[in-house]
C-alpha cells in the first residue's frame, strides 16, 4: 500500500474539500494498514494527521465544508480509537471515541454515530463487560434506525448475539444473528461508508461462526455444527488485506475443533493463526488466543497441541 502523502507543515487561511479529502484519504489509509498488518503499523501517522485535522477547524471555511471536516475528523478519531484499542491503549481508545462521537453529533451523522457505539461496545466486549457492550450496541442501534441503515443494523444486530452468547443466552443469541442476516439482506452494499466498508458477507459469515463458536463454550459443543461451516468459509474468502480477521477466525475455527474432539485440524489450523498473527502489531491477537490455549493445554498428552500451548504462550510473551 502506499504512503500517504506528508502531512502540510502550514495552515491555510481558507480551505474546502481538497484538505477535507486529505483526512479522508488518510482514513482509508491507515484502515487499510490496521486491517493488514494490525493497529500499530498505523498509530503515529494517523495521530498525526488528526493533529493537523484539528488545527483546521480554526481556519474559515463555507458550511458545508465546516460539517464534511467534522465528519472527516470524526472518522479518524473512530479509526484511532480502534487502533488504540488493538494495540491495548484502552484508555486512550475511549478518549478518541468520544471525541469522534462529539464530531458526528455535531454534524448529525447518525450512520458514523452508530458506528461509533459498535466500536466502543467492542471495546467492553472484549474487556469481558457484556452488559456495558449491549449498552452501546442499543445505542448505535437507535442512530442506525435513525438513519435507515440496514447495513448499520446488521453489524450491530451480530455483536449484540456476541455479547448475548458470552453470557450463554441462547435463545436471544439466535434471535440477534437471525436479525443480523435479514438486515444484511436488505442492506445497500453499493453505498458503504469506509468505516463499515469492512462488513461483507464473508466477514458475516465470521461473525456467525464466532458467534456460534462462543455458544459452543458457554451452553453446549453442539453449536461447534453451525460454526465451523461458516467459520471455514470465511476463513478461505479473508484475503492478505484483511490478514488480522483471517486470523481471529482461524482462533475460533481452531477452538472448534478442538471442542469436536478433531486435534489433528485444531492443531494444524491453530499453528497458523499464530503464524499469521506473527505478522501482525495487533495486542488483541494474544488475548484472542486464550481461548485455543485453554483447550490446547487440555489435549497437552498429543504432542502437537502441546506444541501449540507452547507456540500460544510463546507468542504472548513476545
Amino acid at each position: 500500500m502506499a504512503a500517504p502523502a506528508p502531512t502540510p507543515s502550514r495552515h491555510p487561511r481558507r480551505i474546502g474539500m481538497t484538505e477535507v479529502e486529505q483526512l479522508v484519504v488518510a482514513a482509508r489509509t491507515g484502515r487499510g494498514r490496521d486491517y493488514r498488518h494490525g493497529g500499530g503499523s498505523c498509530y503515529a501517522a494517523v495521530l498525526d494527521r488528526l493533529a493537523w485535522g484539528h488545527k483546521l477547524l480554526g481556519v474559515w471555511a463555507s458550511d458545508r465544508v465546516t460539517t464534511a471536516l467534522q465528519v472527516a475528523l470524526a472518522d479518524l478519531h473512530n479509526l484511532a480509537g480502534w487502533i488504540c484499542f488493538d494495540t491495548g491503549r484502552v484508555a486512550d481508545a475511549h478518549t478518541h471515541f468520544q471525541q469522534a462521537l462529539t464530531l458526528a453529533r455535531y454534524s448529525h451523522h447518525n450512520a458514523l454515530i452508530a458506528n461509533i457505539h459498535y466500536r466502543i461496545g467492542r471495546v467492553h466486549l472484549h474487556n469481558h463487560a457484556p452488559d456495558q457492550a449491549l449498552t452501546q450496541f442499543h445505542l448505535g442501534r437507535a442512530a442506525a434506525q435513525a438513519c435507515g441503515s440496514d447495513h448499520a443494523l446488521a453489524i450491530l444486530s451480530v455483536n449484540q448475539a456476541w455479547a448475548h452468547a458470552t453470557m450463554g443466552a441462547a435463545d436471544q443469541t439466535l434471535r440477534l444473528l437471525d436479525q443480523s442476516r435479514e438486515a444484511f439482506a436488505g442492506a445497500d452494499l453499493g453505498h458503504t461508508p469506509g468505516w463499515a466498508a469492512f462488513f461483507d458477507e464473508t466477514d458475516l459469515s465470521a461473525m456467525v461462526g464466532t458467534v456460534h463458536a462462543e455458544l459452543a463454550q458457554t451452553v453446549h459443543p453442539r453449536h461447534t455444527r453451525s460454526a465451523v461451516p461458516a467459520l471455514s468459509y470465511a476463513a478461505t474468502r479473508f484475503t492478505e488485506a484483511m490478514a488480522r480477521s483471517k486470523t481471529f477466525t482461524l482462533i475460533s475455527l481452531a477452538t472448534c475443533h478442538f471442542l469436536d474432539g478433531d486435534t489433528d485440524h485444531a492443531t494444524t489450523i491453530g499453528t497458523q493463526a499464530v503464524e499469521l498473527a506473527t505478522t501482525l502489531t495487533s495486542t488483541r491477537a494474544a488475548d484472542r488466543m486464550r481461548p485455543l490455549h485453554h483447550q490446547a493445554d487440555k489435549h497437552r498428552d498429543n504432542p502437537d497441541a502441546h506444541h501449540l500451548a507452547h507456540l500460544i504462550t510463546t507468542f504472548a510473551a513476545a
